[in-house]
């Protein structure tokens, strides 16, 4: 399975331009989707490859799925096909493509067995090849277990700076940061991930408390902020912030944990939370996900059917629930939960538009030119109540009342 038998040095420097071309979707063969190919390296010895498909069409849905691998014929029977595939998964993971799709054929039962080590199931077959299925959400672990070991996998701050929808969506809320703080401002972010938004303050001079749940995504935080004395960083859930002071923060970030909170519970002890540790007169902003947004980004590759049942009720009332990861809400439906909270409203704005679902289309291109036309154009209409829906990411911005 060698690509590149017999080429020189200058026509292999292509075939990798080429390959770097296509895991970013630029100039794609006519039925091809973006890919990255990983070599499987032991020591110094390469055994064996797996490619790794970014997202599905119609063919790769209905045969090959995203991950297909071979391993060297003398290093075959020792471990490496399921060890390479177990790392693949996890660039998967990274890649928030959280079932994965696979095939291979009925007279190949070492790699089926190679399948279902790595959490594999049958899921169809026909006369040569079994279509198999890999769930990469946890059945029956904790909201913990399951957010832990998602981000443990996942580069959040690589989709804030590479993809385009993750720019705007940084820009965008760094915009609306920057209309209530000051470098005089005392800041807490609850959920900071791996320091992202608190690491930027913290360099504009506010005195800057980021609260993450993670311990691999607060070793990275703490490691990049290790400069800053005026960010502190502590672990902790967005349920129970008892160790920082009621009345505190000029204002308090939720940039994540309302995603990955399903009962009505916990989601009022986050709110109250946050509520609690802000000054009077302090803003609060928290960051929620569309429920629509999360069905045209994820169900319109021939599995509607699965998402439906995930978010709806048979008689369409949105449901939340650990298993699902990210958890969506209609926009009204997330303002009612601070009906009774004492706070006022200022506004609820989208952060990134409909970028994401349309970012994986391979024509898909903004220069950075265009960019930047298109961020002054999008914090004219972001806050557009006929346009949330379709944005992915949001932020419900309210005052506590003094």
């Amino acid at each position: 399975m060698n690509n590149v038998y017999g080429y020189d040095y200058d026509e292999f420097l292509g075939w990798i331009e080429k390959k770097r071309n296509w895991s970013l979707g630029k100039e794609l063969p006519e039925g091809f989707v973006p890919d990255t190919t990983y070599v499987l390296v032991d020591g110094d010895v390469y055994v064996g490859v797996f490619n790794l498909r970014h997202c599905l069409n119609d063919f790769l849905r209905e045969g090959p799925g995203h991950i297909g691998y071979c391993i060297s014929k003398k290093y075959r029977g020792r471990g490496y096909a399921t060890k390479g595939l177990e790392l693949t998964l996890e660039k998967a993971r990274q890649m928030c493509i959280h079932e994965v799709y696979m095939s291979v054929n009925k007279d190949n039962p070492a790699s089926l067995r190679v399948q279902i080590k790595n959490g594999a199931y049958i899921h169809h077959e026909n006369d040569t090849e079994y279509f198999t299925r890999i769930d990469q959400i946890t059945e029956g672990a904790s909201r913990e277990e399951i957010v832990t070991k998602f981000y443990s996998q996942y580069e959040e701050d690589g989709r804030l700076e590479r993809s385009v929808h993750g720019r705007l969506e940084y820009a965008t809320t760094m915009n609306y940061i920057h209309r209530f703080a000051d470098k005089n401002s005392k800041v807490l972010e609850i959920g900071a991930g791996t320091g992202r938004y608190s690491i930027a303050l913290a360099k504009e001079g506010m005195n800057v408390t980021a609260v993450e749940l993670v311990e691999k995504n607060l070793e990275v935080l703490r490691e990049h902020s290790k400069e800053l004395p005026n960010l502190h960083s502590i672990q902790g859930d967005a349920t129970n912030l008892q160790f920082l002071a009621s009345d505190t923060f000029d204002v308090t970030l939720v940039f994540g944990p309302l995603y990955h909170l399903y009962g009505s519970d916990e989601v009022n002890r986050a709110i109250d939370e946050a509520i609690r540790v802000t000054k009077p007169g302090g803003v609060i902003m928290i960051a929620f996900i569309s429920v629509y947004a999360i069905m045209y980004s994820n169900y319109f590759y021939g599995n509607w059917a699965l998402g439906q049942e995930e978010n709806f009720t048979k008689d369409y009332k949105i449901k939340h629930f650990k298993e699902q990861l990210f958890t969506g809400y209609d926009i009204t439906e997330f303002e009612q939960l601070f009906k009774e909270k004492d706070v006022f409203w200022i506004t609820t704005t989208g952060v990134d538009g409909l970028l994401e679902p349309i970012e994986h289309r391979v024509d898909f291109e903004v220069s950075d030119e265009d960019f930047n036309k298109l961020f002054e154009w999008y914090l004219q209409f972001s806050e557009k109540r006929e346009l949330l829906g379709n944005t992915n990411h949001l932020l419900y911005i309210c005052k506590k009342r003094n």
